[in-house]
């Protein structure tokens, strides 16, 4: 059983069947003379329990509970759970999403970030301008908005349990609003590690978090395309280029997590694209009560799976794909290449 206290997440196991709900409230003791101070600092560990007692079962969330009881299939359920609120997923759900190759789209980061934020700014945008005209026209549009808008990013971050990805995108997003107010150029790794160090020292908990590792590295490779590629391409190519650069990317270290791959999820170059409509219209939907509008269809895209193969990619190699890609900053071949050698599991599915 995987636990949630206030303060730490656990793993235990009980020898009763207890038939136990996902929002059920425990009461028991745990034993905890073999953690040690890396589990300590994780806040995630195995802990042997007793004395387990049921108590009621936990109310959620009433925002939650608005979004998800307009679906009555378990796995849609999960997915727009995951999607909002980062609730945790069944193991049945996470290999739907494996096929695919879109963990990235359901695990709450800087793409959702950025699709809320604009989507928000958009909306605002025309009620502001109305007042600012008419009573404090001496203000900046962006800059009020923007601040207005990562207060509610912030909520947004308490309601859903402050999730590490999402944690370094936000806080990211802020260090970065903060170089633009001061005229200091954003889009370098400086920002990322910056982020990444200020993360780590409010939450070191992160330091074991493999999303956590997944966001920075995805951010890492976006900076890495912009940093040598940009200039080559126009704005239509770079977009284009940039999705399946950072799809190949990000194809090992997934996989090494994650020992799964299939052609089908090649798919997820377009679904991302697809994405930026979905989730915003999704989101408004949910608003006004008729959430389940593609539950059938997103049934049927869960049910489609390809011929997939568990490839398991050693330590070491994780490990050398991580160097050489710090490397590549430096040197251009060597960027190029940590992307071509992500073709490799790729052929070893035919072989």
């Amino acid at each position: 059983m995987k636990i949630q206290t206030k303060d730490f997440t656990f793993y235990t196991t009980s020898f009763k069947d207890l038939n136990l709900s996902d929002n059920q409230l425990l009461n028991l003791r745990i034993i905890t003379e073999n953690i040690n101070f890396k589990d300590y600092l994780s806040q995630t560990f195995y802990v042997p329990s007793y004395d387990l007692e049921k108590l009621k079962i936990k109310e959620q969330n009433a925002v939650v509970s608005y979004f998800l009881n307009q679906h009555e299939n378990k796995k849609i359920r999960e997915f727009y759970g995951a999607l909002f609120f980062a609730l945790p997923i069944s193991k049945d759900l996470r290999n739907d999403v494996n096929y695919y190759g879109i963990a990235h789209l359901i695990a709450i980061s800087g793409y959702h970030i950025g699709l809320i934020f604009s989507l928000i700014f958009f909306i605002l945008i025309p009620i502001y301008s109305f007042f600012q005209k008419k009573y404090f026209p001496y203000r900046n549009l962006r800059f009020d908005l923007s601040i207005l808008i990562f207060i509610l990013l912030f909520s947004y971050t308490y309601l859903i349990g402050f999730v590490p990805s999402y944690v370094r995108s936000l806080t990211m997003a802020i260090f970065g609003f903060y170089l633009i107010c001061k005229n200091i150029k954003v889009l370098n790794f400086f920002t990322l590690f910056t982020s990444v160090f200020i993360c780590i020292c409010c939450y070191p908990k992160l330091l074991f978090s493999v999303g956590f590792l997944f966001s920075i590295m995805g951010v890492f490779y976006i900076f890495l395309y912009l940093h040598h590629f940009s200039k080559s391409f126009n704005a239509f190519f770079n977009v284009l280029f940039l999705n399946i650069w950072t799809f190949f990317a990000m194809t090992l270290p997934v996989i090494y997590f994650f020992p799964l791959i299939s052609y089908q999820q090649i798919l997820s170059i377009f679904l991302s694209a697809i994405f930026v409509i979905f989730y915003p219209l999704s989101l408004i939907l949910h608003f006004i009560g008729i959430g389940d509008l593609f539950d059938f269809a997103l049934k049927e895209f869960f049910d489609f799976k390809f011929y997939a193969s568990n490839v398991q990619i050693p330590f070491w190699i994780f490990i050398s794909y991580i160097g050489v890609s710090l490397l590549s900053i430096r040197f251009k071949l060597l960027a190029l290449f940590c992307i071509f050698s992500n073709l490799l599991p790729f052929i070893i599915i035919v072989i």
